[in-house]
């Protein structure tokens, strides 16, 4: 537990975007100065604590090493008033794992937050501007995001920051996703297959997770940050010909172009109304809060060097 004087800081969830937040923030200058003492302590699901796999073992290792203590926590099966005990002895709290949470759950979430006094939240909102996007949007996919802002501006004890950086560079080349991927033709040549969401001249914003990480850090232990807003943070914006230029250009490969056009998304979201990823496709055709410019965002007025698409290409994909 920490003193009065102690920034506690606790992160829920450690993927992806948890453990780049969680290294930033350890390696971050302004954490746990002699004038501003910190701490951070990660949830962990009560079996990977007791039972953990071969590479859970190393990946924890590794966190306490780092100072980070481990404390047993299951934000989707826990009660709301058993979160708020668990985040009572915090000063800021971190959601960054909720894309597949159960619906319901990153309200439960905020409410406790609200409920055990925590001075600062940054909740699971790291992606598009869901105020555009509104409830309607995507056939009400983030309804509860709309819904989790409402309860944080409705309030005034508890401090937040919601960091909007589009959506994950690593994302948006996976091949579930849809829009870009590998393919062998009878020749025996690799060629890329870029898919466009609606159109050719739609528009995207995309950050890598260890930029949204830094910038996390950088939100959460700077006393000068913006508070009680979304942030806009970028790597790129770009259209979906842009990205296929870009591919083409930098791994050197013939780019294969198809298009889903917006009428053709919805009437597959129909065939399946439970498959979240259909959903996400639809909102990404809608074309509202899913971009915005580099000139203007907070990294970029901040001095961060963020990495665009053609740098993560080199780095991971040729």
């Amino acid at each position: 537990m920490a003193t009065s004087s102690t920034n506690s800081i606790l992160v829920l969830g450690a993927g992806e975007l948890g453990h780049e937040i969680l290294t930033s923030l350890v390696n971050n200058r302004l954490f746990n100065t002699p004038s501003s003492p910190a701490t951070i302590s990660l949830l962990v699901r009560p079996t990977s604590l007791s039972n953990p796999s071969s590479s859970k073992v190393k990946q924890q290792n590794v966190y306490r090493s780092q100072g980070v203590r481990l404390v047993p926590g299951d934000i989707d099966n826990q009660d709301q008033l058993t979160l708020t005990e668990l985040f009572r002895p915090h000063t800021t709290v971190i959601h960054a794992g909720g894309m597949n949470s159960p619906a319901g759950t990153i309200t439960k979430i905020t409410c406790a937050v609200l409920g055990a006094g925590v001075k600062l939240y940054m909740p699971w909102q790291h992606g598009v501007n869901y105020d555009a996007i509104g409830r309607e949007g995507g056939e009400g996919l983030f309804s509860e995001q709309v819904d989790v802002r409402d309860i944080l501006r409705g309030q005034n004890a508890t401090d937040w920051v919601i960091l909007s950086c589009g959506i994950f560079m690593s994302f948006l080349f996976e091949e579930f996703w849809g829009v870009v991927g590998k393919e062998v033709g009878d020749d025996d040549r690799e060629r890329i297959k870029v898919t466009a969401l609606n159109s050719w001249d739609d528009v995207i914003t995309t950050t890598t997770a260890e930029d949204i990480g830094r910038c996390a850090a950088e939100l959460i232990l700077d006393p000068e940050a913006p508070r009680n807003q979304p942030v806009y943070i970028a790597g790129d914006t770009l259209t979906y010909g842009e990205l296929a230029d870009t591919i083409q250009k930098v791994t050197g490969k013939e780019v294969i172009k198809n298009v889903w056009p917006l009428d053709y998304l919805r009437e597959e979201s129909r065939k399946a109304p439970e498959d979240k990823l259909r959903k996400y496709r639809v909102v990404f055709s809608e074309g509202t809060g899913l971009s915005w410019p580099l000139e203007g965002t907070w990294s970029r007025t901040k001095g961060f060097d963020m990495e665009r698409v053609a740098g993560w290409i080199k780095r991971n994909y040729l």
